[in-house]
């Protein structure tokens, strides 16, 4: 377990500690980094392109903290937890 992770994780905090799942990892991956990849298109209005670009960071970053074993009970939650990313 990751240090700033276990002071998040616990009874009535924010993170709990899950083991990880492959398919879901993979799925999340694989929607990030389409999403990410149409972000690109000129073509799309900016505020869908923008769009696109948040739900990639937050599927790129959720499949992070499912592959270290946690899961994050909302968006802020995984926000949080994102500095811990950087160390792994």
């Amino acid at each position: 377990m990751h240090p700033s992770l276990e002071n998040l994780s616990g009874p009535g905090k924010s993170l709990k500690v899950e083991a990880p799942d492959a398919n879901e990892i993979a799925g999340l991956l694989r929607t990030g980094i389409a999403r990410l990849h149409d972000a690109r298109n000129s073509a799309l209005a900016l505020e869908s392109r923008f769009d696109l670009a948040y739900n990639a960071a937050h599927a790129l970053c959720l499949a992070a903290l499912r592959r270290m074993g946690y899961r994050a009970a909302n968006r802020y939650s995984l926000k949080k937890s994102a500095p811990a990313f950087s160390t792994q």
